[in-house]
């Protein structure tokens, strides 16, 4: 007799815990939360070059680890005179954007020819520029209204006997949304 008690108990206990959980779930059913969803609208970025990225005439004789830099403004480093002409420039670009967005500028997929590595990009964008790494995870910006241009310099290195002729190379320019 002791047990068909302690089964009714049981059985109580149980149903009201059920029937609790049942209020419990209802509640939170009958309470929605608004959620916003948040939408922007931009023009898409175009970019048009300008100028192609010219290290000119090098001399052959470039040794191993030898740097040629060209900064964004097209200045020149060469302290071992390898630059034997025409004067070496930066790549120009103009871009277009939705003006105030934040951007970021990445130079990725560089190719080279025989002789020479390339490495350490560095460019510069607005009106007010300000040199910056733009390979690895690039370079932030804020969009200007355009055409604003944007420049790319780079660090050329010997890193092997340089083929005669043409050792053109390429990269790919990003300019994205953030």
């Amino acid at each position: 007799m002791n047990t068909y008690i302690w089964m009714k108990r049981l059985l109580a206990i149980l149903g009201s815990g059920l029937i609790g959980l049942m209020f419990s779930t209802g509640a939170y059913a009958a309470n929605p939360e608004p959620v916003t969803v948040e939408v922007q609208f931009a023009a898409p970025i175009t970019i048009l070059e300008t100028n192609a990225l010219q290290f000119g005439v090098l001399d052959v004789n470039l040794a191993i680890a030898e740097e040629v830099i060209i900064a964004p403004d097209s200045s020149l480093t060469d302290l071992g005179g390898n630059v034997i002409g025409p004067t070496p420039a930066a790549a120009t670009f103009d871009v277009i954007a939705t003006p105030g967005r934040a951007i970021n500028i990445l130079v990725d997929t560089v190719t080279t020819g025989t002789g020479y590595g390339l490495g350490v990009w560095r460019c510069d964008y607005g009106a007010v520029p300000v040199a910056g790494n733009c390979d690895g995870a690039g370079l932030s910006e804020t969009s200007e209204a355009g055409p604003t241009e944007l420049r790319v310099g780079v660090t050329l290195t010997g890193d092997a006997v340089p083929g005669l002729g043409n050792q053109d190379g390429s990269f790919n320019l990003t300019v994205a949304y953030e």
